[in-house]
């Protein structure tokens, strides 16, 4: 039996949101194409991709949404908002230009 080699990515949600940006949609948009470019030679080479990411900026935001909304709707705690965070980051991943122009190799 033959093994591919693994590659383990781990990259912080500041690695979405850059310093001296804002965190706008588009920003993260750019930045996680931005990373697929990096990341699908570990892809081509036959490696294969496990990603893991934080999301601190990310929950920060959702979390000041939930504190501004809290008299217009029923707040959302803490886990659901790490969750939404979490599934937002794959979410722009999976859209990425780098890995969507490399899915063959996936």
């Amino acid at each position: 039996m033959s093994f591919r080699k693994l590659a383990v990515v781990a990259f912080g949600g500041n690695a979405l949101i850059r310093r001296g940006e804002e965190g706008t949609q588009t920003e993260q948009i750019e930045n996680s194409d931005r990373l697929a470019r990096r990341l699908v030679h570990f892809v081509e080479s036959g490696h294969g991709l496990l990603l893991v990411h934080g999301n601190g900026p990310q929950v920060g935001n959702i979390l000041i949404q939930v504190e501004e909304a809290v008299t217009k709707v029923p707040p959302v705690s803490l886990d659901v908002c790490v969750a939404q965070s979490e599934g937002s980051i794959g979410y722009l991943l999976a859209l990425a230009r780098g890995f969507g122009q490399k899915s063959s190799a996936w």
